[in-house]
């Protein structure tokens, strides 16, 4: 991830923790330890990325309620007013910069989407780890990216969509897909909210049975086509600020990847046929 997304991320999440005191305690007062900590941090931000124009009306409201007086009290609305300053800024300035992925598809294609899950970490995508438990994958059929226990399964998957982390979304095509309400109603929604997606079709799947709200427009391609999944290695590269992963590493787990996709597609023909 970009350390300027970090950065801006880590501000937005102590605009979190304020709304969160403000609720249980009240209004912040003069010399709170969260305050203080965001007001340091947004200081350096803002000097660090040169963002100090006064026509800017982001840079306005920071300043607006950037206090510096011993008598001073910051109450909900204006640390939302921070926030969603900060989000506009985030979305602004780090519009290309991403941090989350997330895999609609139906869990009864979980072995295909399971082998796309091994190729995005050949990539570079982080797994996660005890320091860093959080995972950057959402799927809610492999491990890593499963709902935790006693939440809603539509709630989480509304909430990953709805928003202000910058998400890639995608859309895993299979004949199954297009069965599912579930998985239309999570793609109408990803185009309704102008999200950054990307749709991968399954060898064996007509790609003129995409049907739905999203355009109709050739950004697709297919799970076993060599060069696009080189070209998707380098999208993702620069979208969530990875190193290249040296060729022949990256060769054997595209490779191998492609012979399980392969694979997968032989054995439902062979089952078709029966």
């Amino acid at each position: 991830m970009n350390p300027k997304l970090k950065e801006i991320n880590e501000l937005i999440g102590l605009c979190d923790q304020m709304l969160f005191y403000i609720q249980e305690r009240g209004d912040i007062r003069p010399n709170n330890d969260l305050y203080l900590s965001y007001k340091f941090k947004v200081d350096a931000f803002c000097k660090q990325n040169k963002i100090n124009d006064k026509n800017y009306a982001p840079y306005v409201i920071l300043c607006t309620f950037f206090f510096n007086s011993s008598v001073y009290t910051v109450n909900k609305s204006e640390v939302l007013a921070i926030k969603n300053a900060l989000v506009e800024i985030k979305h602004t300035l780090f519009k290309d910069d991403y941090e989350k992925i997330f895999i609609s598809h139906r869990e009864a294609d979980k072995d295909q989407v399971d082998a796309f899950v091994d190729v995005l970490h050949a990539i570079g995508i982080p797994r996660p780890t005890i320091e860093a438990p959080e995972s950057v994958i959402f799927c809610t059929s492999h491990p890593e990216g499963y709902i935790e226990n006693g939440k809603r399964n539509l709630d989480e998957i509304r909430d990953r969509i709805n928003t202000d982390e910058h998400v890639l979304y995608i859309l895993w095509y299979t004949d199954k897909y297009f069965e599912s309400p579930a998985c239309l109603n999570e793609a109408g929604a990803i185009w309704a909210m102008k999200k950054k997606y990307q749709e991968i079709l399954m060898p064996d799947f007509d790609s003129s049975q995409i049907r739905g709200l999203l355009d109709k427009q050739p950004v697709w391609f297919r799970a076993n086509d060599k060069m696009r999944l080189n070209t998707f290695k380098e999208q993702i590269e620069k979208m969530f600020a990875l190193p290249p992963t040296i060729s022949n590493t990256w060769e054997l787990s595209r490779d191998k990847f492609i012979e399980q996709i392969n694979k997968i597609a032989s054995q439902k023909e062979e089952l078709c046929e029966q």
